[in-house]
């Protein structure tokens, strides 16, 4: 089994936002802060047209992961990232 989880990923300001980039680039970052935790991190999420946007990323976590753990991951200056469980809530 697996736990679907939503990554609410969001820029402090635009600098942030070029920095980190969009798509495919903002996913591999995002890969880069949970790698070894075995996450599905997806290419392709929606994100709002405000600017800079609001990320909301679809992941896919093993059954047993520890969310509040993934949630004391240290996330990179200039990126926020809030993630929920909506089975667990």
């Amino acid at each position: 089994m697996t736990i679907d989880l939503t990554f609410d990923i969001r820029y402090d300001d635009e600098l942030a936002h070029e920095y980190y980039g969009d798509g495919k680039q903002l996913s591999q970052t995002v890969r880069e802060i949970y790698r070894n935790r075995d996450l599905i991190i997806p290419d392709e999420f929606r994100s709002t047209m405000s600017s800079p946007p609001v990320n909301l990323m679809q992941v896919i976590a093993p059954d047993g992961t520890d969310v509040d753990e993934l949630r004391r991951v240290e996330i990179p200056q200039g990126l926020s990232i809030e993630i929920w469980d909506l089975d667990d809530e």
